[in-house]
């Protein structure tokens, strides 16, 4: 359900309905009318996706008026959602009245998102609502590979852990470090996740450099002049293309898991191949035929001119490099939970490992 509103989203976004004029406005004993509005969405969101939301004003009598995200000129609503003003720390608000949700999962890990509207001509008429966040769209397979052309693979770190949020009594969080650049991370509901290979981090080794070009064939010598002119000379052949390079070795994954749970490392399927071979390179064009001699003397019928040389044949294309060897088998290293992610950690995972909640979580 959720893929599917955010298609239809994006359609939206691209050719949706036609936008009201700058000096489109509510009217005035309309707006007085308004004593509450009312917003209805998704109860939970995943980071980074698309979500939908329908706004409706409650009159003074009890009825309601929707917010409409269609535009006729020639039969305006009543209300529209660009008569609304929305904001949120922790999602961007759509053309057409929905949400797209903040990417990074430790921003709201604890928070929720937070939606906020108020009605422009009207401001101490708004509401708020707060929606759960959620991780079944989040991405767990992930691919890196050596800097340059048969450059070994990175060295990759993945710590886990399990910690509690206000919606989850068992969140995973799992850190990625690539060499030296700072960590990323990705969570999920930990009873939701399969028991093993659940995320997918490959370390391959770069990929062979490609094969020189082969030179290019000489051209053949033109014919000498004459009655008959002299037949142009072949070309020569193109050279080979040379061999493509050797893939680099496959990189080294590290595993880190809390020493009180370490079957967590079982949900890593860490793979390391050795990077494909360059492809070889390409044969050289043949060399052009000599040109056929000029007829001499120029005015003699019975005299034809030389006929042209034929073409070099081109180079065979070199042959593709070999693919790399893998790297090390993957290391796994148990430690204290506290140790887990080490130091290098944001402030919004921290505030995560040392939430303690006064009530069971929801979820």
């Amino acid at each position: 359900m959720r893929y599917g509103v955010a298609a239809v989203l994006v359609l939206t976004a691209a050719c949706g309905p036609k936008r009201p004029p700058p000096t489109f406005a509510p009217d005035p004993g309309l707006v007085e009318q308004i004593r509450e509005i009312r917003m209805s969405t998704a109860t939970s969101a995943c980071p980074g996706e698309s979500f939908f939301a329908t706004y409706t004003a409650v009159l003074n009598d009890g009825s309601l008026v929707p917010f409409e995200t269609r535009y006729d000129k020639d039969n305006p609503p009543r209300l529209h959602v660009v008569f609304l003003q929305r904001w949120s720390n922790e999602a961007t608000p759509l053309e057409g009245g929905g949400w797209s949700a903040a990417h990074d999962p430790l921003q709201t890990a604890m928070t929720g998102f937070h939606l906020n509207v108020a009605l422009k001509a009207k401001p101490s008429i708004a509401t708020s609502t707060v929606i759960t966040p959620e991780y079944s769209c989040t991405q767990h397979t992930f691919g890196f590979s050596g800097g340059g052309a048969g450059a070994g693979g990175p060295q990759v770190t993945v710590r886990l852990g399990i910690v509690r949020s206000p919606y989850y009594d068992r969140l995973l969080v799992a850190g990625i470090e690539v060499e030296d650049a700072p960590p990323f991370y990705v969570l999920a509901d930990a009873r939701a996740v399969p028991p093993s290979d659940w995320l997918v981090v490959e370390a391959r080794g770069g990929r062979g450099a490609r094969g020189a070009e082969g030179q290019a064939g000489v051209a053949g010598t033109d014919g000498r002049a004459g009655c008959p002119g002299g037949a142009g000379g072949p070309g020569g052949a193109g050279g080979n293309g040379s061999y493509g390079g050797t893939g680099g070795r496959g990189g080294q994954i590290t595993i880190i898991a809390p020493t009180e749970e370490p079957f967590l490392a079982g949900l890593v399927d860490a793979r390391v191949p050795g990077g494909e071979g360059g492809e070889g390179g390409a044969g050289g064009k043949g060399g052009a035929g000599g040109k056929g001699g000029a007829v001499q003397p120029a005015n003699d019928p019975r005299c034809v001119a030389g006929s042209a040389g034929s073409a070099g044949p081109p180079g065979a294309k070199g042959q593709d490099g070999r693919e790399g060897l893998p790297g090390t088998r993957p290391q796994i290293v148990t430690v204290p939970t506290r140790d887990v992610f080490g130091t290098r950690i944001p402030p919004s995972l921290a505030e995560l490992i040392n939430y303690r909640p006064a009530s069971p979580a929801r979820r």
